[in-house]
């Protein structure tokens, strides 16, 4: 049930927060990008990117933007997130300063979170790439913004906002069979 509703709270945030592809992170590193681009015409429209990679994590970058590749259902599916900012592919993927690009077999079938969310995750079955964690990161840096907070859907709460747990009620020990009391 927990589960379920964080990936409830994550696709309700990541569409909430996806309604502005212009402003993206990484926003002008997409213009130039056409469905059915190979990775490698999409790799060079977009340009070099500035997220570096040590070690084995190397494989995790292409051309300085972050990688993520998964098969599912008979399908290779690579990811690719342009961003802005200098950065290194250890630090955690955030919504605020990285936009997905999707390829399927090697053929970029879209671009951008309202995308990936929209149309990506329920059609190809793509998971969320954000944890828990770093969906709350999002929901609250752009809450402090004073233009848009996106509403949480109801009965979700943030954990600032949630009460802590009732402690469990101490039961009395009951009498084994056949003692007298």
């Amino acid at each position: 049930m927990k589960t379920s509703v964080v990936r409830l709270f994550a696709v309700l945030s990541f569409t909430t927060l996806a309604a502005c592809s212009g402003d993206a992170a990484g926003g002008s590193r997409l213009n130039g990008l056409d469905e059915g681009m190979t990775v490698e015409q999409a790799v060079e429209a977009m340009g070099p990117g500035p997220l570096t990679a040590t070690g084995s994590d190397t494989v995790r970058v292409v051309n300085g933007y972050r990688r993520m590749r998964y098969f599912l259902n008979g399908a290779n599916f690579e990811v690719l997130y342009a961003r802005d900012l200098e950065g290194n592919v250890s630090e955690p993927l955030l919504q605020a300063n990285e936009t997905p690009a999707v390829f399927k077999d090697g053929k970029l079938m879209g671009w951008g979170w309202k995308y990936y969310v929209e149309e990506a995750m329920p059609k190809f079955m793509l998971p969320t790439p954000l944890r828990a964690v770093d969906t709350m990161q999002v929901y609250k840096a752009d809450s402090a913004r004073k233009d848009s907070a996106p509403a949480l859907p109801p009965g979700m709460q943030t954990p600032e906002q949630a009460e802590p747990p009732a402690s469990p009620k101490a039961n009395p020990p009951s009498a084994a069979p056949g003692s007298k009391s």
